[in-house]
């Protein structure tokens, strides 16, 4: 019985041996797994960082964009409103030009009319030169 009693103490020292071998490489590769994992979720992390710095910058450009747009709508009103006002600048302007005009002309038609009723002067020749 020494001798199976040996045998079996070698086979299960080196089961043992082997369990532990086994144990420790698939230890040391859950840890190399572990690590990775770690690594990408502080990727992960980073990322996420980068992403909501982005998204902030791309909220303030918006914001810029939307407040450039008011500022062109304004300045297109205020364009509008200033050609409004001289275009009735300008019809003002022709109208009075227009009063003006008729106001000369029938200033003109009276001096001539006054002219024909006052005329006293002798008929002269004009000689050519």
């Amino acid at each position: 019985m020494d001798k199976s009693f040996r045998i079996i103490i070698y086979v299960v020292l080196a089961l043992t041996c082997i369990n532990a071998l086994i144990t420790f490489f698939e230890k040391s590769q859950l840890k190399q797994i572990q690590k990775n994992i770690e690594a990408s979720q502080r990727n992960i992390d980073t990322a996420l960082i980068y992403i909501n710095a982005s998204r902030a910058r791309l909220d303030s450009l918006q914001g810029d964009v939307d407040k450039f747009k008011y500022y062109i709508k304004n300045i297109q009103a205020n364009v509008s409103i200033l050609n409004t006002k001289k275009e009735i600048e300008e019809a003002k302007s022709n109208v009075k030009l227009k009063e003006t005009l008729k106001e000369l002309n029938e200033k003109v038609e009276n001096f001539k009319e006054e002219l024909k009723a006052t005329d006293s002067l002798p008929p002269f020749d004009v000689k050519p030169l």
